[in-house]
């Protein structure tokens, strides 16, 4: 009797331990799958400033201040703050295909601030992660 005691104990404890593992193995694969995420968001956060510089002329700073996804078309929206080189900020928001490289649809609030050509210098970005370069 003591004996079939010992085995449904260990028999308990062995599946006890295999359900801690598997719950940390989860937990540690949700983790990276965040963080894989994260890491590709910002690089097409990166892509799209690049495609401001060459929309927009006279660009000094662009902060991102949200950036997503929509899942079902890959199309991604952004909301920023653009600062020109006369220290003139505009808040506007713009759709971006990743796959072309190119903005979507852009919303025009201050057409003396958006002016349409190419940004040739280097502008400040920060991105919506607080992450800052100059690009």
């Amino acid at each position: 009797m003591k004996e079939r005691t010992s085995k449904q104990l260990l028999i308990v404890l062995a599946v006890m331990i295999s359900l801690v593992m598997i719950v940390i193995g989860g937990k540690a694969y949700m983790d990276k799958r965040e963080e894989r995420k994260a890491q590709e968001l910002l690089a097409v956060e990166k892509q799209s400033v690049q495609a401001l510089k060459n929309t927009f002329a006279d660009i000094a700073e662009v902060k991102i201040e949200q950036f997503d996804k929509n899942e079902m078309t890959g199309f991604y929206r952004a909301m920023v703050t653009m600062t020109n080189t006369k220290g003139e900020s505009v808040y506007f928001d713009y759709g971006f295909i990743a796959q072309t490289n190119e903005l979507g649809a852009y919303g025009i609030e201050d057409i003396d601030i958006q002016k349409e050509g190419i940004t040739t210098r280097k502008i400040k970005a920060i991105y919506s992660n607080g992450q800052e370069e100059d690009v």
